[in-house]
């Protein structure tokens, strides 16, 4: 994604390039927000009888988003304060955010400008588009990822057989991996992965990449389980860094070791950044985007102690355990 900020002028010219950029674009668009950009609406000449659909140059001020994170959708309602397009003014309107298509910004004085670069940051680090094939001699879960998450597309297990008349694992396992080979083929047509990889024990691995190709990753487990190894191997280290496992991972070993350097959940983050204690926090997006005002606030504040902030995937694994911890958890100084 392109960016351009302006922080005097609190401006920011986003140009989402890929489907995933249209997440770090919905993290970086609040209500309240002015949003600018071209887009097509009905209008109606005087005296006609039926409206005509036109592209026009449009502001809206941000009152809802709308996002679906593995569908490439993002829509901003809001109502319309600038307009060459006549009696546009004052009504509702709706952007169909998409790739390819430029859009301007303007935050409010209280929005903390420093989230742009933690943004900025997270779109940098750019992971190829995977097709996941994870395996082993019972079951196959077919996955996309992507730098928003994991998107678990489909379990394949392996019926009984006929084990007894088997002559080796290759006759036995045949059928259930012709039958991953299509499932996989389906998928790959249709989302067009940058790789495909198979992962899952060595053995089902080398005997799966006879009917798939992809590149081979071995490791302890296949199927779903497998899935969830892959997501924590090193392909993923830097991005579940800049994602805030690492803060989340340390702040759970102070909870047990030394507690007092530890807040969890809104509140009790907000007062420590009050008072200047705040070394690093990471909030789920999920609890960002719902209460965007308070965390403006929160956020605010441990930027001006020079902390820093990490934003989870709440549909990831450390995005769940904030979810359940508040929405957000901060390692103190003292």
């Amino acid at each position: 994604m392109r960016l351009e900020v302006d922080r005097r002028k609190r401006t920011i010219r986003a140009l989402p390039e890929r489907d995933e950029d249209l997440y770090f674009l919905y993290l970086l668009i609040s209500p309240g927000d002015i949003l600018r950009g071209w887009t097509v609406r009905e209008i109606k000449p005087e005296g006609a009888k039926e409206g005509v659909r036109r592209k026009v140059f449009l502001a809206i001020r941000v009152e809802q988003l709308e996002f679906h994170r593995f569908r490439g959708s993002l829509r901003v309602r809001g109502v319309v304060v600038e307009g060459e397009a006549e009696g546009v003014k004052g009504r509702r309107h709706t952007f169909d955010v998409a790739p390819g298509r430029e859009v301007e910004l303007v935050k409010p004085e209280e929005y903390p400008m420093e989230l742009v670069d933690e943004v900025a940051k997270m779109a940098s680090l750019s992971l190829p588009r995977l097709l996941l094939v994870s395996i082993d001699g019972d079951e196959a879960a077919i996955a996309h990822v992507t730098a928003l998450g994991v998107e678990v597309l489909a379990t394949l297990e392996r019926g009984g057989g006929r084990a007894a008349e088997a002559e080796s694992q290759e006759e036995l396992l045949g059928p259930f991996l012709r039958e991953v080979a299509k499932a996989v083929e389906q998928y790959r047509l249709r989302l067009r992965p940058d790789r495909v990889v198979v992962a899952g024990p060595q053995l089902y691995v080398e005997m799966a990449l006879a009917y798939i190709k992809g590149d081979a990753v071995p490791q302890s487990s296949g199927g779903l389980a497998g899935v969830y190894e892959f997501q924590r191997g090193g392909l993923f280290e830097e991005y579940r860094k800049a994602m805030g496992a690492e803060v989340l991972e340390r702040a759970l070993r102070l909870a047990a070791e030394r507690p007092e350097l530890v807040a969890v959940g809104v509140e009790a983050v907000k007062e420590a950044a009050a008072q200047g204690r705040v070394e690093a926090a990471v909030v789920a997006d999920e609890a960002l985007k719902e209460n965007a005002s308070e965390f403006a606030e929160v956020l605010r504040l441990i930027y001006a102690a020079r902390g820093s902030v990490k934003i989870a995937p709440a549909e990831g694994e450390a995005g769940q355990m904030l979810m359940a911890m508040g929405g957000v958890v901060a390692v103190l100084r003292y």
